[in-house]
């Protein structure tokens, strides 16, 4: 069996400062509400955390081209499902490069002290529809990076700086395809969490569970909890 070499003071230091950038996050409003239930599963387990993820999100873009990073303006955003007057500010608003409409699904990222919990966590996720996870890296003071991703992605042009893409008339049709995909990433983080809260956590680490008794946490242990994700979506 394949053996990691963990630094385990430093794993600790880093389990336990991303768990508190989690809390701080979610107190200013800034944590995507929709994974915490997620988030919490997996760092209940002692040889689990997480770090920056998303339920999958809507966005409108500013830039040459959609995968672009670097010098791109980010108009719009949100997780949840969108109306056509949402959408309407693109016909005034001026145009630098191009406007992009991008739909992306859920993204999870984990890292594991644990090669078997990894694996373990791969074949579940891939068997819910997170077709394209991987182990991205090792190292002996991270453990294994672990990133789940379901290949859901839309990437549509709607203004170049002197022509209209998409037609106002068009924008209704539109929206029902964001939304629809959307929601199919949706199902799959809520899929993910019933089947990983059937083997999360192993082993519970003291100090999360004790956070959560201090913050009145424990609703969100429940699997059901996450059922909102679909029903009031």
């Amino acid at each position: 069996m394949y053996c990691l070499t963990i630094t385990t003071d430093k794993w600790s230091d880093r389990k336990y400062r991303s768990w508190r950038r989690l809390l701080e996050d979610l107190e200013i409003g800034y944590l995507d509400t929709e994974l915490l239930p997620l988030l919490v599963l997996v760092n209940r387990d002692v040889d689990l955390y997480t770090t920056s993820s998303c339920s999958g999100r809507v966005v409108v873009m500013d830039s040459e081209y959609p995968w672009e990073r670097e010098e791109t303006g980010i108009v719009f955003k949100t997780h949840n499902p969108i109306k056509p007057s949402d959408l309407e500010f693109i016909y005034s608003k001026p145009v630098y490069k191009r406007l992009w409409i991008v739909v992306s699904g859920p993204i999870i990222h984990i890292y594991s002290r644990s090669f078997k919990l990894a694996s373990t966590i791969l074949n579940t996720a891939r068997r819910v529809g997170f077709k394209h996870s991987g182990v991205m890296h090792y190292s002996k003071n991270t453990g294994l990076f672990i990133e789940l991703v379901t290949g859901i992605y839309i990437a549509q042009l709607a203004r170049t700086r002197d022509e209209v893409i998409i037609e106002q008339t068009k924008i209704a049709k539109l929206v029902d395809v964001v939304n629809n995909t959307l929601l199919e990433g949706k199902k799959r983080l809520e899929a993910l969490y019933v089947e990983l809260s059937k083997i999360l956590p192993r082993k519970k680490d003291p100090l999360i569970e004790g956070d959560l008794k201090t913050r009145g946490f424990q609703a969100i242990i429940n699997p059901r909890s996450y059922s909102r994700l679909i029903n009031n979506s």
